[in-house]
């Protein structure tokens, strides 16, 4: 879901990321937290599909700490996309083989 959201100054918005990332942070679980480059991971939109997606890089920021930099997959993005994920967003983790399977279906 998008939402959109007015600031009525450059600090105002910044404090407001700073809130939305520490209550993401508070919803990250052990085995989220333990997400690493080279996994694999499936992770559900409110849009009727999943997207599926690798971990590239870590953070060494610790504001950082529990984002990843990922190339993901969907149904909407076949040729994948790079960018961040949040770890709390992700669904569950995937093996290599099931990964491979859903690249395979294209995704579906």
């Amino acid at each position: 879901m998008i939402y959109f959201q007015e600031f009525d100054s450059f600090e105002e918005m910044m404090e407001a990321i700073e809130r939305a990332r520490e209550e993401a942070d508070a919803r990250v679980q052990d085995w989220q937290r333990e997400i690493k480059v080279g996994d694999y991971f499936e992770k559900d939109t409110p849009y009727g599909f999943n997207i599926y997606g690798e971990v590239l890089e870590e953070y060494n920021e610790p504001r950082m700490k529990n984002f990843r930099f990922c190339k993901c997959y969907s149904i909407a993005c076949p040729e994948g996309e790079l960018g961040d994920v949040h770890v709390s967003t992700i669904k569950r983790k995937m093996t290599k083989d099931e990964f491979e399977e859903m690249k395979r279906r294209g995704w579906m």
